[in-house]
């Protein structure tokens, strides 16, 4: 069974005539087109950040402001721009009376090529849009709009055509905000579960939204329905997820037998796993190699996973400091291996991976974490590309990196500097730190090594 084809008496999609996962159906409207269709598409004529069809431009809400390092004056209510330190020469988006206040959850860049669109999902429930420019000796960055999803946002991501995003929020609800020349920016609701849902895509191969909770659900959703149209149980809350066509990849959490990571292939049978992997590992080994197909590939709990885009494998890490790479194809599993990162050097110190970040035409990728530093790796020569320098308040106390994302083009690497609440509230600095910055990537930091 595929996407394309009926699951048993009841079609992938609802009623209809038999259209299946993908398959158009030929009696309802229901259902829906593989790769076809198009649903939540613009709204009033114009482009986020282009001209509208009737010649006006989208919502400013603040002046576009110009960054040539990590320097800034005061912003609108007393919060400074430059509150952070970074060694590294990346620049900080500038801060007003609009940034975010509290810590973000998530970044995602526009996938249409030469656009150069961020939003940014946080903790006070808004998902905010940037318009980021650079003509590679000066960056300027503005805030286009935002909106109000009524609950935190712990992940956001864009649609393929870049005419919208969607949230996935601790009010158990996913959001879909359609970019608008008008002035009224709203989030519709498109998705519901019976808990917070952790994470969120879109599958542009068959118009369908996917979102997984803490109520250890997966579902699927069609834009024109408030039903989902395949609803599967996990072993666990979900603590990460990933979708590249035709794989999705859930990482879920809880108990020791909930930690488990499910690997689906959209092609076949949505509804039944391909793999999962739910075995502890052996304690006395660090490396996957030869590992069976079934053995978790770390420990402890997970944090982030990302598929690569060539479609063979996927990056999934952990709290404890760990990154392994897990490929699909059976041929391949004894190439699967994990090494340590985000580390002290003295190995002391175990600081946790909150994201990874593919570079799509390179295939390597990048990891960020609460030690406050971010690291783009190889994973085929299985050696660090390059190590940023850790990001600072002023006190000198390290921030963590808790989101990360490269642009289409995969020269721009953008991550989100915040508060992460590890340490609880008693270790929440009193300044909100929450900010936004970009590094300039060149090939020779991000480009594979020849072995």
């Amino acid at each position: 069974m595929s996407f394309g084809t009926s699951f048993g008496s009841s079609s992938f999609g609802g009623g209809g005539g038999g259209g299946g996962f993908g398959a158009t159906n030929n009696g309802g409207s229901g259902g829906f087109s593989f790769g076809g269709g198009n649903t939540g598409g613009n709204t009033g004529g114009g482009g986020f950040g282009q001209p509208a069809a009737n010649g006006g431009g989208f919502m400013q809400q603040s002046q576009p402001q110009q960054m040539q390092g990590n320097q800034g004056g005061n912003a609108a209510g007393g919060l400074p721009f430059g509150m952070v330190m970074s060694e590294n020469n990346d620049y900080e988006i500038p801060r007003d009376q609009n940034s975010a206040q509290d810590s973000f959850s998530s970044v995602a860049w526009s996938p249409v090529q030469g656009s150069n669109l961020l939003i940014a999902g946080s903790w006070d429930g808004k998902v905010r849009c940037y318009e980021v420019q650079d003509n590679g000796h000066q960056f300027q960055a503005q805030l286009q709009a935002s909106v109000d999803c009524g609950a935190p946002v712990l992940d956001v991501c864009f649609k393929h055509d870049g005419t919208g995003c969607f949230a996935a929020t601790a009010g158990n609800m996913a959001k879909m905000w359609t970019f608008s020349s008008s002035g009224q920016q709203t989030a519709q609701d498109v998705g519901k579960h019976d808990a917070p849902i952790r994470a969120i895509r879109w599958i542009q191969e068959s118009n369908l939204l996917a979102t997984a909770g803490w109520d250890n659900k997966l579902r699927y959703w069609d834009l024109r329905s408030s039903q989902p149209v395949l609803d599967l149980q996990l072993p666990g809350r979900c603590d990460c997820m990933d979708i590249k066509f035709p794989y999705a990849v859930v990482a879920t959490g809880g108990t020791e037998d909930e930690r488990q990571v499910i690997i689906y292939n959209l092609q076949n049978n949505p509804r039944v796993p391909e793999r999962v992997m739910n075995e502890q590992p052996p304690s006395n080994t660090t490396l996957a190699n030869n590992r069976p197909a079934q053995t978790k590939p770390l420990k402890r709990q997970y944090r982030t996973v990302a598929i690569f885009p060539n479609g063979g494998g996927f990056a999934v890490a952990s709290i404890e400091g760990r990154c392994s790479i897990q490929y699909f194809q059976s041929h391949r599993l004894k190439d699967n291996f994990a090494f340590k990162c985000h580390r002290d050097k003295n190995n002391k110190q175990i600081f946790s991976v909150n994201e990874i970040a593919i570079h799509q035409q390179f295939g390597t990728f990048a990891t960020v974490g609460n030690d406050g530093m971010w690291n783009f790796w190889d994973k085929d020569s299985k050696q660090r590309l390059k190590a940023g320098q850790p990001v600072k308040m002023q006190t000198g106390d390290v921030v963590p990196i808790v989101a990360c994302a490269f642009n289409t083009a995969g020269n721009l690497f953008a991550y989100a500097v915040s508060y992460d609440w590890s340490k609880g509230a008693q270790g929440c600095p009193n300044a909100n730190v929450s900010t936004i910055m970009i590094h300039r990537t060149t090939e020779n930091e991000i480009k594979p090594k020849t072995r």
